[in-house]
């Protein structure tokens, strides 16, 4: 056995001895030493959570414990606390556990935590550091140790890239040159805005007003509309040319957008964070103006189109739009080379009418955004078996199998159960009620509980066009739940689509997967409210995926086959479907995720807890699998970006926020 898993192993042993801390009774007196914490953080923190210890001796009455590096979900922390009593701590945190821990056992955590840093971020200097900082009192040592817990960053942040090259200025001229050959111009809506655009690292080949138009059309081959509002960083020019060169290779891009960011003066409301954008996705576009502003047009899509309309948004929507029904004719870079002055959010015009792209597909507006739905008159349905193993498990299986019987509208169904060695009488007493349904089949798969075998062996019972994965702890919510997803799976280049999971209490359960986060793979917008937009509208916008849940997802059963199905040899519980999901993304086809079909997800009830000594062995192999075929470790989601953190499941730019927390006193 691994000595990480032995590790994890002993962990959970040596919980039982520790000493929990009762915080629903005051006062909470605390006694100095190291101490486990767990809680839940809900969405986006714009300040740092902290716990506040009234001491009581001494000059300093008061000490303050920032908890740095929290992330939105779940948390477990080793910190040490002085003695004293609990006198407050942020609202923003909601505790599960407090306990403290034996000496020994609190230095061991800390060594592991410096070893795992090590592992994955090694260098001599940080080495050195961990080495030096473990003479340290213990208080000023957890300080440091917290540290570690912050996802690791350049020194500049998200405009690292954006901003080394200014050391590249005494050479501007030889960038320019080699450049040369794509030309780019600025048109501005007022003169002021030429000067800082000539101080550019490299500057526009051309730059005139808007008003006045270019002396000649052929001086440029792509342009960039600069609302008086925008400014461009010294290098965008630059990075954009290197950008189109890069490309140009392929194919010369019809659309180039960037990152962008907004000044930050005033205060760290969220629509103050930066943007950061996906690779290209047409759905998504649809649903959200993600792009922004931030864009830059190859002259051979303009036509007819008068200049100066570029500066209104919804001329920049539809020309994109057109652009990106081939996404191979965009290009977006990964860096914020656009800032902008306008205080106000990202905002989607109107869909243009109420067809889209898609068959069967409407377009439609939902508030301030756009959704795509099905289109009520899509009358060819296409046939689905619906799968959903199960050993026992009648809590989830009874209100599962019976909610996908009465809330269903979709017409063209059948639900096979199959059952992995149901031992209960009352299990059986239900398959016997399901009998004289036509819509549903029980079918027998004795033996080990392997998912993929499952699902492999259940494909091969049925004969529909497409064949859809279901856990056994699914309940329906909305009505059209399979028919917004049969729309998308039936579109001719999409291979897989995923639907919109929220636990019980109606908080974010899967709202699509990004690859790398954790070195691994998880779900974005977890924990957030179910209701909530999401960063950059990504909760409640179809978009493209790298992979999603097969908690419930439906795929063509062609495609299924002519991959084997599910890999039941690497992946028998864990990290199948984001095998599969990857598979089928390589072949070119979309993984889509749609919103528009919102289930209940009660989470692994039957699959049990992999961390537990029972699965631990299975599921670090199935990791291990994961990391090596696929190269997760560092893995960065085309749909997701390099400047939003991976190491949590909720969706924030890696900045520093420094907003005022409010704090829940218990004295």
């Amino acid at each position: 056995m691994s000595l990480r898993k032995s590790l994890i192993k002993l962990a959970n042993r040596l919980e039982s001895a520790w000493s929990k801390v009762d915080l629903s009774t005051a006062p909470v007196t605390l006694n100095a030493g190291w101490y486990v914490t767990e809680f839940v953080v809900q969405g986006v923190l714009q300040h740092t959570p902290r716990i506040v210890i009234e001491t009581p001796n001494g000059k300093q009455r008061e000490r303050v414990r920032e908890l740095v590096g929290v992330h939105s979900g779940r948390n477990r922390m080793l910190v040490y606390l002085p003695d004293g009593r609990l006198k407050a701590y942020s609202k923003s945190i909601e505790f599960s556990l407090l306990a403290r821990v034996p000496v020994w056992e609190g230095r061991a955590r800390v060594l592991l935590i410096c070893f795992r840093y090590l592992l994955d971020f090694f260098n001599p200097f940080v080495l050195f550091r961990m080495l030096a900082m473990q003479f340290k009192n213990p208080f000023d040592l957890s300080t440091q140790v917290l540290n570690f817990y912050m996802p690791p960053t350049d020194l500049g942040g998200y405009l690292h890239e954006v901003n080394k090259w200014e050391k590249y200025r005494p050479y501007s001229n030889h960038l320019a040159w080699y450049y040369r050959k794509v030309r780019i111009a600025v048109m501005i809506e007022e003169l002021e805005q030429k000067l800082a655009l000539e101080e550019m690292l490299i500057a526009p080949d051309c730059i005139f007003l808007a008003k006045d138009g270019p002396a000649d059309k052929d001086e440029f081959d792509y342009l960039i509309p600069l609302a008086k509002t925008e400014h461009l960083r010294s290098s965008a020019i630059l990075l954009l040319k290197q950008a189109v060169k890069k490309a140009c290779k392929r194919n010369c891009p019809k659309l180039v957008y960037t990152d962008h960011d907004y000044v930050s003066n005033i205060d760290h409301e969220n629509r103050l964070a930066p943007a950061f954008k996906p690779q290209p996705g047409a759905a998504y576009l649809h649903c959200f103006n993600y792009i922004g502003p931030a864009l830059m047009f190859s002259k051979s899509v303009l036509g007819d189109v008068p200049l100066s309309e570029l500066f209104d948004a919804q001329t920049r929507y539809r020309l994109g739009l057109t652009i990106f029904q081939n996404t191979a004719d965009v290009v977006h870079v990964n860096e914020v080379l656009f800032t902008s002055d306008d205080q106000a959010p990202l905002a989607t015009p109107k869909p243009l009418s109420s067809d889209s792209h898609w068959p069967d597909i409407s377009w439609q507006r939902r508030e301030t955004y756009n959704v795509l739905v099905a289109d009520p008159a899509w009358s060819d349905k296409p046939s689905v078996d619906l799968i959903v193993p199960t050993r026992d498990g009648l809590k989830v299986l009874k209100p599962c199998i019976e909610s996908i019987l009465t809330r269903t509208d979709y017409p063209n169904f059948k639900i096979f159960i199959v059952d992995n060695g149901s031992e209960l009488a009352e299990t059986h007493a239900f398959f016997k009620t399901l009998e004289t349904d036509s819509r549903v089949e029980v079918i027998e798969y004795p033996g080990e509980f392997n998912y993929s075998a499952i699902n492999n062996f259940a494909a091969t019972k049925g004969s529909s066009e497409f064949v859809a994965m279901i856990n056994n702890d699914i309940e329906v919510i909305n009505d059209d739940w399979l028919t917004q997803m049969m729309v998308w799976a039936k579109q001719a280049k999409v291979g897989i689509v995923g639907a919109k999971l929220l636990f019980g209490n109606g908080l974010v359960q899967h709202a699509g997967v990004t690859i790398g986060m954790g070195n691994a793979a998880g779900h974005i917008h977890r924990l957030e409210p179910g209701d909530s937009l999401g960063y950059q509208n990504r909760c409640v916008a179809t978009q493209n995926m790298m992979a999603v849940t097969a908690a419930c997802l439906v795929t063509r059963r062609d495609l299924f086959e002519q991959l084997g199905g599910l890999n039941e040899k690497d992946f028998k519980v864990a990290y199948n479907d984001i095998d599969y999901c990857l598979r089928v993304e390589r072949k070119g086809l979309d993984v889509i995720w749609t919103p528009e079909a919102v289930l209940y997800h009660h989470e692994s009830v039957s699959r049990g807890d992999d961390m537990s000594d029972q699965h631990i062995g299975r599921y670090f192999k199935e990791l291990g699998a994961l990391q090596k075929t696929w190269k997760t470790k560092g893995f960065v989601d085309k749909y997701y970006s390099k400047h939003l953190r991976i190491g949590d499941e909720g969706v924030y730019p890696r900045i520093v926020t420094k907003g005022e927390d409010q704090l829940h006193y218990l004295i």
